[in-house]
């Protein structure tokens, strides 16, 4: 509590100062003080990085990203992000309310969840199965992703889309689509054998999945896909170990200021103004990364440069665009784009027709956004929420999702007891519910549930229990409160005088 508060001062220091130096016409400062308050109250209770409240701690720091950085930055430049000048705006309300009723769902559920539980031995894999099945499911939902990406889905237009899956039968793409799923559980196995086992050969593959994600991500022109390998090093070194990466944190950083920005330029420079294809730039993919670079400069500054890594990660401007749409005419959806969730175990070669309601195209037509009817507009789950249903719809959806992650939180947190399952539950469920919290909800649900779906089978085949050591071979000498726990003869203090 001392260090939340203490924090909280911090801020509403540097915010006022922030304030003082930009002179903003309408600064956000009450709506910034609320919102780091709540997003900054993990803290209170926060059990270690890998405990039970972790999964809040990382929520509530992509929540402040998404909904508060671009504020805090324009209070220091001297611009406003919102023209309500009143005390707090609708949007604002709707953010922080949000915001509010998700931190307190996630204790709740956690705190039920904890007192369900009860203690047990995990269920882990063996080295061999984690080697083996992680490389193959890594290789195996690679080459699909590689195929998909630039083989039959082309690009990223409704046009390209349709012919491309137009292209295969219903067979080949549920398989393409299951193949795909693969790619991040076999990273998760290979970065658990590191982190567990640590191998010294283990470095290959590591390095390896990083940068056959970042060339991969490059030629289909998806930034998740190219950060994928880092993130998930990452995440496993931190619920693992339980610590923070220095070394990976800092290669990261400079992955958002260097390598972010070529991905913008690819983006504009190759893709938008020379309309170079995917299969063109694998086969002059040297020329492309020459060319890329050259315009890196031309498209990252200037005034009509590319939104930096903050500025897209910043969805503020989509709750805003539809909380006041709403208010003017635009009809709700009444749960329409959620619809998909209801076939999500329904395999597309038994319903060919099931539903594919792209969200962010809906809100780019409903709000008049772009006259393009391929372009996507990320509405976050909060935005989809309010735009479906109205303030019924964020109370009782951010209620839903914080139980969610809050049973997570405690079922699967790894400071009780590192295993291969928990991991991926927990990883999964941040990658899909937590940083994809900026998408519509159906694709990122139901992926998540069949992610779990997938684990859980794997978990059955794989998952033993650990051989215990027998009592007649644990030393006498050794103490009693380790042979009470059920410790190990590696954990346990060594007779040094034998």
């Amino acid at each position: 509590m001392t260090a939340y508060v203490v924090l909280n001062l911090f801020f509403m220091l540097v915010a006022g100062v922030a304030c003082a130096a930009g002179d903003s016409p309408n600064p956000r400062l009450f709506y910034l003080i609320l919102l780091f308050a709540i997003c900054s109250s993990s803290l209170i209770d926060l059990d270690g990085l890998n405990g039970r409240q972790a999964l809040l701690g990382i929520f509530s720091l992509v929540y402040f990203v998404m909904f508060g950085v671009t504020d805090l930055v324009a209070l220091g430049v001297g611009l406003s992000t919102e023209h309500s000048t009143s005390l707090l705006s609708a949007t604002e309300t709707v953010v922080l309310v949000g915001g509010g009723v998700l931190v307190l769902a996630y204790r709740t559920a956690a705190s039920l969840s904890g007192m369900a539980a009860r203690p047990e031995r995990c269920r882990d894999w063996s080295k061999l199965s984690l080697l083996s099945v992680g490389i193959l499911m890594w290789t195996i939902g690679t080459y699909a992703t590689y195929q998909w990406n630039v083989y039959i889905v082309t690009d990223t237009t409704n046009e390209a889309i349709r012919k491309g899956l137009q292209s295969r039968s219903n067979y080949v793409i549920s398989g393409y689509i299951l193949a795909q799923m693969m790619q991040p559980l076999g990273i998760l196995l290979i970065a658990y054998t590191w982190r567990k086992f640590r191998p010294p050969f283990i470095w290959v593959f590591v390095a390896l999945i990083v940068i056959v994600q970042v060339v991969i991500g490059f030629i289909a022109d998806i930034k998740g896909l190219a950060m994928l390998g880092g993130i998930l090093m990452i995440l496993t070194y931190v619920l693992v170990d339980g610590r923070i990466p220095k070394r990976w944190l800092v290669g990261a950083v400079a992955y958002v200021l260097f390598i972010f920005p070529i991905f913008q330029a690819y983006r504009t420079a190759i893709h938008g103004d020379r309309g170079v294809a995917r299969t063109a730039v694998v086969a002059n993919f040297a020329h492309i990364v020459s060319l890329t670079l050259s315009a890196s400069d031309r498209v990252n500054s200037g005034h009509q440069r590319a939104q930096t890594f903050l500025e897209r990660s910043s969805l503020l401007e989509s709750v805003q665009t539809i909380v006041d749409g709403t208010a003017h005419g635009v009809p709700y959806q009444d749960g329409h784009t959620l619809t998909p969730l209801f076939a999500t175990f329904v395999p597309k070669i038994v319903w060919s027709d099931k539903p594919d309601i792209p969200a962010g195209q809906i809100l780019n037509k409903a709000f008049h956004i772009s006259e393009s009817d391929d372009v996507f507009i990320s509405p976050s789950h909060l935005g989809e929420l309010y735009w479906n249903f109205g303030w019924s719809g964020v109370i009782v959806g951010m209620t839903l999702i914080g139980g969610i992650l809050g049973v997570v939180g405690a079922r699967f947190n790894l400071a009780q007891g590192a295993s291969v399952t928990r991991l991926m539950v927990t990883v999964v469920t941040i990658k899909q519910l937590v940083t994809g919290f900026e998408s519509g909800i159906a694709p990122q649900y139901v992926v998540w549930l069949r992610s779990l779906a997938g684990i859980g089978v794997l978990h059955l085949i794989f998952a033993r229990l650990p051989v215990a050591v027998r009592r007649s071979s644990i030393h006498p000498v050794q103490p009693v409160r380790a042979l009470a726990e059920g410790t190990t003869s590696s954990n346990v203090f060594p007779n040094l005088l034998c």
